[in-house]
C-alpha cells in the first residue's frame, strides 16, 4: 500500500469513467457496497475525481471530456473481479439495486463462487468468493 493525501492504495487501482459520476457513486454504493471515501468538485460544481473503496482496494471515477460508455459504445470495455464475502447475498442486494445479471451465482471449476453483473452506463463486474474445501 501507498499513502498520500491522507489515503492508502492498493498497487493497482482502476479509473472507471462514467459520464454521469455523481449517479455512478450512489449505484456503486447501493449495489455493489462501495463506500464513498473522496469527491471532489470543479469551479462549475460537476464532479472532477471520485475514489470508493471496497475492503483493502480502491476505485477511481472521473468523467473525461469526449467519453462514451460502453453502453454507447454497445461493447464490453473492460471486467472488473471483485472478491466478496458472501456472494448470493451480494447478489440479491445489485439485483435489488438495479444491476443487470449477466449472471446468477455458480460454482466455477476454478475454486470459487461467483457471479457477473453490468452497472448502469454497461460497465461489467464480476464478483466471487472462494469455495471451501
Amino acid at each position: 500500500m501507498t499513502a498520500y493525501g491522507g489515503y492508502s492504495y492498493p498497487s493497482v487501482s482502476p479509473y472507471i469513467f462514467y459520464a454521469d459520476v455523481a449517479a455512478a457513486l450512489d449505484f456503486l454504493a447501493a449495489a455493489f457496497g462501495f463506500t464513498e471515501r473522496m469527491r471532489q468538485k470543479n469551479p462549475d460544481g460537476s464532479l472532477s475525481h471520485c475514489e470508493m473503496a471496497y475492503g483493502d482496494s480502491v476505485i477511481m471515477l472521473g468523467s473525461p471530456p469526449n467519453y462514451k460508455s460502453p453502453a454507447q459504445l454497445g461493447a464490453i470495455t473492460v471486467g472488473i473481479h471483485v472478491h466478496v464475502d458472501d456472494v448470493d447475498a451480494h447478489y440479491a442486494q445489485a439485483v435489488a439495486a438495479g444491476a443487470k445479471a449477466d449472471s446468477a451465482p455458480v460454482d466455477q471449476p476454478y475454486g470459487v463462487r461467483s457471479y457477473a453483473a453490468t452497472d448502469l452506463e454497461g460497465h461489467q463486474w464480476f464478483f466471487a468468493q472462494p469455495l471451501t474445501s
